[in-house]
């Protein structure tokens, strides 16, 4: 008996601090398998031709949606390597850190923190950071102090992680500009390996920039090694999709 995908799904919205740009979120487009149709780009085109939406933008997709995407006008906005690496019981328990406790993280430090870190284009804001804690059925958002800070204090760090079946995903991590290549962000890697493990995951995906030089050194000290292929975040401007409508 042969499975037949249904059709893609996708939802609409606002690129995080920027109204002028429409942002698509193609569901489970990071399968290098995953395909679209020109009716879908079509169907892109009507939903954002209301509004003032100067410019459209994908979430990451995988090389097939990239390519399909190329050959109807848009571009590549950003490249991204895309790791995995695969859970065993010694993630189970975490391997501790001393100079740094892992705790709960409200959503308004998280995304303080996401701004600090990533610049108001690629940060997220709290309707992205919400429907990024929905995009899996499970997820848990840890953040990170110092061990000799008070117990009320900000977090530095933080990360989002999520579990789907048997796959898991470190869907952001973050820290604090001033409090980078201390060890925060290793010990947030460590805890959601620990969490995801716990769940019954038996692998873990990540993605960031090509260019992020520090964070890849830091998930291939973690064990993360390349999928083999990229990941790519798409834009067209709005007035050369819709032109595809156009008598």
């Amino acid at each position: 008996m042969t499975s037949v995908p249904g059709p893609p799904t996708w939802s609409i919205g606002t690129w995080p601090f920027d109204a002028t740009t429409a942002m698509i979120t193609l569901h489970s487009a990071h399968r290098p398998d995953f395909s679209i149709t020109e009716s879908l780009v079509d169907e892109w085109a009507d939903a954002t031709s209301v509004g003032s939406f100067q410019r459209v933008r994908t979430s990451a997709v995988g090389p097939a949606v990239a390519d399909a995407l190329l050959a109807h006008g848009f571009t590549v906005r950003q490249e991204l390597d895309f790791l995995v690496r695969q859970l065993d019981a010694d993630d189970d328990t975490g391997r501790g850190h001393r100079a740094w406790r892992i705790g709960a993280v409200r959503r308004s430090d998280a995304v303080r923190i996401d701004v600090a870190a990533f610049g108001d284009e690629w940060a997220l804001d709290h309707a992205a950071f919400d429907n990024s804690c929905r995009a899996t059925l499970r997820f848990r958002t840890r953040g990170v102090r110092r061990r000799s800070a008070l117990p009320f204090s900000q977090p530095v760090g933080y990360c989002l992680t999520g579990v789907s079946e048997d796959s898991s995903y470190l869907q952001r991590l973050a820290v604090s500009p001033t409090e980078r290549r201390r060890g925060a962000a290793g010990s947030l890697v460590d805890d959601a390996l620990s969490w995801a493990h716990r769940l019954g995951a038996r692998r873990m995906y990540v993605n960031t920039d090509v260019d992020n030089a520090a964070a890849l050194s830091l998930y291939r000290r973690w064990g993360f090694e390349s999928v083999g292929y990229h990941l790519r975040v798409m834009e067209c401007d709005r007035a050369v999709l819709s032109g595809r409508r156009s008598p």
